[in-house]
């Protein structure tokens, strides 16, 4: 147990941000100049004389360097002693006399000690200075006494500053510009306020003011700065893969282009296109930048690599538009540890077996189960701790970035895990929870959906080693919940266009207020904003009360419980300042007033992302962006984002992904038939995704609307379950199917549609969401979710059929009335009365086609002759 006694440090507003340093305290500095250091010692000296306090100063005398410039004005009072320390007799000559002077110190003596790394001028050795910490700092605690130390950062190896901070009771970073100093704790043992972690702004002017930094904008200049100064260096013993890219980083200093490419690959991904557009944006600098913030050794994998891409070509294509670049600060957990995570909990025999046909699924629940029971070496957990000391309380997501993601041809949208970590707790709650998001996400590896994918997309074969991105969320405190301002995924080419008058090439837009989570997947009860950038004001889904159609909940990290939650619009409000309310938040006043016709008084808010799409030239900059890097790519991409704004106007974008867009649609150009009504299917103009399509229709697998409202609600999942036992069966036989199904596709919420997975429909060719406005089922334009990435990958053609929109020229929903149900054909052991709700129509040889017009964005199904 720590003393309960409270130390001053001269400073109350960092008195209360750490909650007081206590006497048995070894309070430990990470600078990078000395003059801060000097900044928090006097005012902690000058309190403890004026206390009466006995204060000793260890000043290090070298007989190699001159004494530099004093750092420390001493204060000239009784009880103040300075020692003056000649290291140069050595390590254990220098450490006995400190202790002398601190058994003969007595009781709640204060100390301060010269900057640690000026030992290295005479011991060289750094673990030496590790050594000296190590046994000095337990002697202070015994005299229940209290001592300052500093070190200098970017100066020790990991090993040597991880045993220092493992010993110290205290250990604070700092960083500083000409007006403002910066504290972020990175160790307070025994000690905890909900934001201790976070870094603290320290006004030169005023230090006594001292307060916790909650706002994006801040935090991300905070962040940058750090950056500036560099972390702290790692210097491990060099496996080959170190000695390799030290030969390669020698050559390439040359300017030599293949040594540079060599170097991208080792680092990035071996994808010859992702080379090409490396090699022509990067430099030696940027991959050794990369290299400082990589644990273990290997490849960042495809998504750190993408995001890597696209922030510098930002960077040098568009240098005011990078000034509203957020700075990322991101690190990289590489491949290689993933076969040796595998390796280390016997893991490999398992993944072996798995990667045969035979064992391809049913072993990889199992090897699933033992890799969330895995364990990392002790040194590997050392590079987490230091990691995570880094991040302090600021929020962090463990992201997927395997080789073969985020590349051309493809995308794994939204097929691994991301996890959050709030980040809130003792150092050691928040490094489980760190290793907990880690396995999480390497289990996710053996996921029936994974499987299902790499299956379709031919790479059961594939090397497809893990590696993670770990990445500081991007957002504000709004007082115990965390969220960016907004969040979501843009586009560079709009492949749903849902009016006539836009553009295609001008790109689209799925935005959310908070977190990003709800733009990327299927939602529940909401509606992301989709926007074409061309016109932002054209809504996709219009109705008479501005709250339809548009998001009722947002996603947070809740700090009280330490979670990720998806909140009702109304909870969050109460924690944002009026300011920020005013721009995110709208009331549908004419559905309030209706209400009060039949005596409901009640506020109904809701967001559409209004006030952040005419933000600023926030919309104009994102334009800038996805073109530019469309343009470097040659190709189509998609980029996930975050902005935050301030109350000044500011903004900051925090570019989180890119990858290259896959483009549906055959290619082919086709022109539309004529068809009579009785011959048709379906007639629309626009709601379709997939590009100019034609297609003869072999079997059509349709869930019908009424019947599938009337089922009961805990029987709706098994529909979903047994429409992937029709996919199943059509495995393999080169059918075309067409797929009919009411409200949105893949949902979560069986009461909105059909909670099918794509992996239950893998095998469909055409998928089509039908309204039925007597169940209030409506198809969600949902273009950007992972989902539809998923129908995009596999060249999925689109239709939204409305029963009363103009979109929707003429739909027959008895069109099959006369065909067969061959469900049981399919699936004899299908649940009685199924074949009420799923139908399985064989429409083999029937002259059922679908044709899609890409020009007049008008599609046709029905029977009709070939085109």
């Amino acid at each position: 147990m720590i003393n309960q006694k409270k130390v001053f440090s001269g400073f109350d507003g960092l008195d209360a941000a750490l909650d007081n340093i206590r006497y048995g305290d070894n309070v430990v500095w990470q600078i990078s100049d000395i003059r801060a250091y000097s900044f928090f010692v006097l005012p902690f000296a000058e309190r403890a004389v004026r206390d009466g306090k006995h204060v000793v100063y260890f000043r290090f005398d070298s007989g190699i360097a001159p004494r530099r410039e004093p750092w420390f004005v001493c204060p000239e009072a009784p009880g103040f002693e300075i020692h003056d320390i000649d290291i140069s007799l050595g390590f254990e000559t220098t450490v006995m006399e400190i202790q002398d002077v601190i058994e003969n110190g007595g009781q709640e003596a204060h100390y301060v000690f010269d900057s640690m790394t000026d030992l290295q001028q005479e011991w060289i050795a750094d673990f030496m200075i590790a050594n000296f910490f190590v046994v000095t700092a337990p002697e202070i605690a015994k005299t229940n006494s209290v001592a300052y130390f500093a070190y200098m950062r970017s100066q020790h190896s990991i090993e040597t500053t991880s045993r220092i901070r493992e010993t110290a009771s205290v250990l604070v970073d700092v960083v500083h510009t000409d007006t403002r100093m910066y504290v972020q704790p990175a160790k307070v043992l025994e000690r905890y306020l909900p934001t201790i972690f976070l870094p603290h702004a320290v006004s030169i002017d005023d230090p006594q003011v001292i307060r916790p930094i909650t706002n994006g904008i801040e935090l991300s200049e905070y962040f940058a700065l750090v950056g500036k100064y560099g972390d702290m260096d790692s210097v491990q013993t060099l496996d080959n893969w170190e000695r390799f890219f030290m030969e390669k980083k020698t050559a390439a200093s040359g300017e030599n282009t293949e040594d540079l490419r060599a170097l991208c690959r080792l680092v990035f991904v071996p994808d010859d296109k992702i080379l090409d557009i490396a090699q022509a944006n990067i430099t030696l600098g940027d991959i050794l930048q990369v290299k400082a913030r990589m644990i273990g050794v290997g490849s960042i994998g495809g998504k750190a690599t993408g995001m890597i891409l696209s922030r510098l070509i930002v960077q040098k294509q568009l240098p005011e538009v990078a000034k509203v670049l957020e700075p990322h600060d991101s690190y990289y957990i590489c491949a290689n540890l993933y076969y040796t995570f595998l390796v280390k909990n016997n893991c490999w025999g398992l993944k072996i077996k798995q990667r045969k046909t035979k064992g391809y699924f049913a072993i990889a629940e199992i090897l699933k189960e033992k890799i969330l029971e895995g364990t990392f070496s002790d040194n590997i957990r050392e590079q987490f701790r230091h990691m995570l000391a880094y991040y302090g309380q600021s929020p962090i997501i463990v992201r997927s970035s395997s080789m073969l993601e985020d590349s051309f041809g493809n995308a794994f949208a939204g097929k691994y895990e991301s996890v959050f970590c709030v980040n809130k707790g003792t150092p050691e709650e928040r490094l489980v929870a760190f290793e907990n998001a880690v396995r999480q996400v390497y289990a996710s590896t053996m996921d029936e959906s994974v499987l299902e994918y790499r299956l379709l997309r031919g790479l059961t074969g594939a090397d497809e080693q893990m590696a993670l991105l770990v990445q500081r969320v991007s957002g504000s405190l709004f007082k115990d919940l965390y969220m960016p301002a907004a969040a979501g995924v843009a586009f560079s080419y709009n492949q749903y266009r849902w009016d006539a008058g836009i553009d295609p090439e001008a790109g689209v837009i799925r935005i959310v207020m908070g977190l990003g989570t709800r733009a990327v997947d299927r939602t529940d009860v909401d509606y992301p904003r989709i926007a074409a950038l061309d016109r932002p004001e054209n809504r996709a889904m219009k109705s008479e009360f501005a709250s339809d159609f548009s998001q009722r909940k947002v996603d947070v990290l809740d700090l009280t419980v330490n979670a990720h939650r998806s909140l009702p619009i109304e909870e969050v409000t109460l924690r944002m300042s009026d300011w920020f309310r005013k721009i995110m938040v709208a009331h549908d006043t004419r559905r309030e007033q209706e209400l009060k016709k039949y005596g409901i008084e009640k506020e109904i808010l809701y967001t559409t992302c209004d006030g952040i799409l005419t933000y600023g030239d926030f919309l104009s900059d994102m334009r800038a962006i996805m073109k530019t890097v469309e343009q470097v790519y040659k190709y189509p991409v998609d980029i996930e984002f975050a902005v935050n704004i301030s109350q000044d106007g500011r903004f900051v974008i925090n570019l989180l992904q890119c990858r290259p867009l896959q483009v549906g649609g055959s290619g082919i150009r086709v022109s539309l038939p004529e068809v009579a009504d009785a011959q048709t299917f379906f007639r629309l103009n626009g709601g379709t995704m997939g590009g100019a399509y034609y297609s003869e229709i072999d079997i059509v697998l349709r869930v019908d609307p009424k019947a599938y409202y009337e089922c009961s609600y805990n029987l709706k999942p098994g529909i979903a379950r047994l429409m992937g036992q029709v996919n199943q069966y059509f495995r393999g036989e080169g059918k075309t199917i067409l797929l009919l199904v009411p409200g949105r596709l893949g949902t979560t919420s069986p009461e909105l549609g059909v909670p099918v997975r794509f992996a239950e429909i893998s095998n469909v060719s055409i998928a089509c969401e039908v309204s039925y406005e007597g169940a209030g089922y409506l198809p969600e334009l949902s273009y950007g979710s992972h989902f539809f990435q998923d129908l995009v990958e596999a060249d999925v053609f689109y239709a939204a059929i409305f029963e009363n929109k103009e979109t929707t020229e003429y739909y027959d929903p008895d069109f099959f009335g006369g065909e067969p149900n061959l469900l049981r054909m399919a699936v004899p052991e299908a649940p009685e009365g199924a074949e009420n709700t799923v139908f399985v129509y064989d429409m083999t040889g029937k002259g059922l086609r679908i044709v899609s017009e890409i020009a007049s964005g008008r599609t046709v199904c029905g029977y009709f002759t070939a085109v």
